[in-house]
């Protein structure tokens, strides 16, 4: 895996490690898959790295980790227009994990009344469950009060990984598997242990959140270098700015009139025959949206006051998930709805501020060929992985 050979690259003498770190990472995926979570502890500077790695697992590391349809969806549905839409395009999906080493009034109430050795044991035996993994930091290894909770997680059914030094000491004996950092030095170890649970947090990430390859998706890449085919399932338009210039001609009787590139519609035809589902998402109430909409075959929502709303219920239906889905939007009032989804799309003359969320600019203008162009691209990189 990347971030093995990673770790491998950037700290070769980490790298007879290597299998047990994969041990480690397969121990943590399955309590995290089995619907478990992971505990961590450690004392000084391994107390400062337990909170570390929970800070890497319950928020994205490498990747964002947008909310699933069904987690929008529930908000939505729970919540006033205004708070749900700004909790689904900021929330980001987590890895189940606490730090024993953050509960001040516990562990003083646990070290005065029971006794310091067992500040982590305690907790663990009030918050383990079986199928949950205990990652356990000791530098020397025979840290009383982690080797106890070691223990107490043992007996309880819940997996241990223990860092450690060369040694290893009582923790190496007391757990399923053991990363042993090559140095009999306090510092040393703790340097070498930021980089193995840095390339777990990655791997676990990796495993959760992302399509089973390792490493991220560049966040701004050659479209055509990407097999978009395997990736996006469904695009979702704005109108104005994207099938337009975003200029209007208005009559002297007040009626409006818009200019768009006939080109889009064979490239939509030859998207839609090509299995990929389309939607047309416009704040804009004037009946030439959906008279450009019915033309081109689009569902259309128009007068639409909330897109991120629309949106998720719209995948929801179609079961979609965010991660498989492109936004094409131009202007600000489609920001929300592009934080929302896997591949945030702008034409070359988008808002500053949009081309800066997107994943891709395209190479031409709104309503001068944009949405044909990426029709094409998604045609032809469909065509290659075929």
């Amino acid at each position: 895996m990347k971030y093995l050979e990673n770790l491998q690259t950037t700290h070769p003498l980490l790298a007879p490690l290597l299998p047990v770190v994969s041990d480690a990472f397969a121990l943590l995926r399955e309590a995290v898959t089995g619907g478990g979570k992971i505990l961590v502890c450690g004392n000084g500077g391994s107390a400062s790295d337990a909170s570390h790695i929970v800070g890497e697992l319950m928020k994205g590391f490498h990747l964002a980790r947008r909310l699933s349809a069904q987690q929008a969806t529930c908000l939505l549905d729970a919540l006033p227009a205004g708070d749900a839409e700004r909790l689904v395009t900021s929330l980001q999906q987590a890895i189940p994990a606490v730090s024993l080493v953050g509960e001040t009034a516990l562990m003083t109430a646990i070290a005065n009344d029971i006794g310091g050795d067992f500040v982590f044991a305690q907790q663990v035996f009030g918050l383990g469950r079986a199928g949950d993994a205990l990652i356990a930091i000791s530098t020397s290894g025979n840290s009383c009060s982690v080797v106890m909770a070691a223990q107490v997680a043992q007996a309880l059914g819940i997996s241990v990984v223990a860092l450690t030094g060369e040694g290893g000491g009582r923790l190496a004996t007391t757990c399923d598997v053991a990363i042993r950092a090559p140095s009999h030095d306090t510092a040393t170890i703790q340097e070498y242990h930021l980089p193995i649970y840095h390339c777990l947090c990655a791997m676990l990430e990796e495993w959760c959140f992302g399509d089973r390859q390792d490493g991220p998706a560049p966040r701004q890449t050659a479209i055509d270098a990407i097999c978009l085919a395997t990736e996006i399932a469904a695009v979702v338009f704005d109108f104005d700015g994207v099938f337009t210039d975003n200029k209007v001609h208005t009559g002297p009787d007040g009626q409006e009139f818009v200019t768009c590139d006939r080109s889009d519609s064979l490239g939509l035809d030859s998207l839609r025959r090509a299995g990929m589902d389309t939607l047309i998402l416009s704040t804009e109430t004037d009946t030439v949206v959906v008279a450009r909409a019915r033309k081109l075959e689009i569902p259309c929502v128009s007068g639409c006051r909330d897109k991120v709303g629309a949106l998720v219920r719209w995948m929801a239906e179609r079961g979609h998930e965010p991660s498989r889905i492109a936004y094409v939007g131009n202007d600000l009032n489609d920001l929300a709805a592009m934080k929302l989804v896997g591949w945030p799309i702008a034409p070359a003359d988008a808002h500053p501020a949009v081309l800066a969320a997107a994943r891709l600019v395209l190479g031409r203008n709104g309503g001068d060929g944009a949405v044909r162009e990426l029709c094409d691209r998604l045609l032809a990189s469909k065509e290659n992985w075929t």
